[in-house]
């Protein structure tokens, strides 16, 4: 009974485990496709999570992820007061790229990316840590200018946790990023950072979201060296890699400006103006405000050029109107940051309170455990010592029987050794006996024969007499037949020669038939054996023989002879 209720037991723990295992595989498959940015293939997946709220979160992560803030908004219940009210962590993070799309509360962003890293720490998602760590990377990266370094602490964090090509890509994207600050700015990386870059996306094979990202930087940075040709061309490669997916409309827009900027430096101002109507296209649908101040500086920097300085100072006013508005936004956005930063650390203060508060409880509930662990322990090793006991006295009573049933094999084993030492002794003498019976066919009958044979030469009588004749082939017939039966009862008898050579005579005497070929092999058969032995060995394989010519119909007969 209670290895019934213990089968039970371990039973429901084997399915609760499988049913974790089977959880968390699947949030790692999800999780994976999404840094991969394969949103489209990840929203197919999360169809098969099992519970609800995640599914709905998981699908609505992907699709946002997917339209990079160039479709409609979703509608999100206020996330403000977080504690109050938990949600799955993909829930949040949706509401956060949300927002950051829109640019509608960028603190917002900070503030739910930064919940969903405590919550990956607090319950050891490596995985899910790692992409909350991007999200908060990518949430300072949208940041028109970062005027603090407190992303250096993400990046070292990412660099830390880093485990395959993706997350190598990823760092090395938004060290790349923070690097360029901005197209108005200064690069400081250098061609060995891009050639190795090169290398990874070679063996990642390129995938075309994150090789349009990067291929658009690099050509700022050949931008930055006069490299010209080499940067458009990587431009272009952008443009092309970047398709028509949603959430890469942004780089479009970007490199559009960017072979502008190059088309004006080459005094080619009418492609300019072409390139920047392009871009013009392709602006940021969630946040053209700054689509329009990027647009605005490069309209008046290819106007001034061409001499048309009304248009170049309309378009100059705009941008200084639009930095203003973005500049006052940066500011407040810099505050946002740094309370919810001062908020985290309250936030994480709370958390190791409740974490020690945590180990207390599960001190005491340790406690109890070990309690009811000892009880059961002493229940079962009871019950373990009752079941010892029966099985002691069954095997006792096993043991008894097993060994009688030894004792009477051991005399059949007695009885049957007695009966081979008989049938050994009458083989024996049956060879004795039959080579007895050759001698004497072969030495006295065979000699009388012939001395018979020679007086029938000898007689006086006419050698054409008929009767003599056929008297003299008969006696040539039975002579004949006494030498064949004198060698067939000898034949096995070779105590001269041995069992290989007599069993050799006896393949060679079928083989001249040319009805059946048989070849002997034999392997360590060096020293002979005990007569007797030899001789049941002979007759065994005449039986043997005989058999494959009556039954097998065979053309050919194999011996092979081996003795250990």
């Amino acid at each position: 009974m209670y290895r019934h209720y213990l089968g039970i037991l371990l039973l429901f723990f084997c399915l609760f485990g499988f049913t974790q295992l089977k959880k968390r595989n699947s949030e790692v498959v999800y999780l994976n496709l999404v840094l991969q940015q394969e949103y489209q293939e990840a929203k197919k997946f999360a169809l098969s999570f099992d519970d609800p709220s995640v599914k709905e979160g998981a699908i609505l992560l992907a699709d946002i992820l997917y339209l990079g803030g160039q479709g409609d908004k979703f509608d999100f219940e206020s996330a403000k007061e977080i504690k109050k009210k938990e949600r799955n962590p993909y829930s949040l993070l949706a509401e956060g790229y949300q927002n950051l799309y829109f640019n509608t509360d960028n603190s917002l962003s900070y503030d739910l990316f930064q919940h969903v890293h405590q919550l990956s720490q607090k319950f050891e998602n490596q995985l899910l840590r790692k992409f909350s760590v991007i999200s908060l990377l990518e949430a300072y990266n949208d940041d028109l200018v970062q005027v603090n370094n407190t992303f250096t602490t993400y990046l070292d964090e990412l660099a830390d946790i880093k485990s395959g090509k993706y997350d190598e890509y990823y760092y090395k994207m938004y060290l790349l990023n923070f690097q360029l600050n901005d197209v108005f700015y200064k690069i400081s990386v250098d061609r060995d950072f891009f050639d190795e870059f090169d290398r990874l996306l070679e063996e990642l094979k390129y995938p075309p979201p994150l090789s349009a990202n990067y291929l658009s930087s690099k050509g700022v940075f050949y931008e930055s060296l006069g490299s010209y040709e080499t940067a458009q061309k990587l431009h272009e490669e952008a443009i092309e890699y970047a398709d028509n997916i949603p959430h890469l409309r942004f780089l479009k827009f970007r490199s559009y400006c960017r072979l502008a900027e190059i088309s004006r430096i080459r005094k080619e101002y009418l492609r300019a103006s072409k390139y920047l109507d392009s871009a013009e296209f392709y602006k940021d649908n969630a946040d053209s405000l700054r689509s329009r101040y990027h647009l605005d500086y490069y309209r008046a920097s290819n106007f001034q050029d061409l001499g048309f300085w009304k248009r170049a100072f309309k378009h100059q006013r705009r941008f200084d109107s639009l930095s203003i508005i973005l500049a006052y936004e940066k500011s407040s956005s810099e505050m946002l940051q740094l309370k919810a930063k001062y908020d985290d650390a309250e936030k994480e203060k709370e958390i190791l309170l409740q974490q020690q508060r945590v180990k207390e409880e599960q001190q005491k509930v340790r406690a109890n455990r070990n309690w009811l662990i000892a009880a059961v322990l002493a229940l079962f090793l009871g019950s373990g010592i009752a079941i010892l006991l029966q099985k002691n006295t069954t095997k006792k009573r096993q043991l008894a029987e097993q060994e009688a049933l030894l004792k009477q094999q051991r005399v059949d084993n007695l009885l049957k050794e007695q009966e081979l030492v008989s049938i050994d002794a009458m083989i024996a003498g049956q060879e004795k006996e039959r080579q007895r019976v050759a001698n004497e066919l072969h030495d006295d009958l065979g000699s009388l024969m012939a001395t018979i044979q020679l007086h029938f030469d000898n007689a006086r009588v006419s050698k054409k007499d008929p009767a003599l004749k056929n008297a003299q082939k008969l006696l040539e017939q039975a002579y004949q037949k006494v030498r064949g039966i004198a060698h067939h009862k000898n034949s096995g008898v070779m105590s001269d020669q041995g069992l290989v050579p007599a069993i050799q005579k006896m393949a060679r005497t079928i083989s001249e038939t040319n009805a059946l070929e048989v070849t002997v092999e034999d392997f360590g058969m060096g020293e002979r054996m005990e007569n007797s032995l030899e001789l049941t060995i002979f007759r065994m394989v005449q039986e043997m023989v005989a058999n494959a010519i009556k039954h097998a119909e065979a053309t050919k007969v194999e011996i092979h002879l081996t003795q250990h």
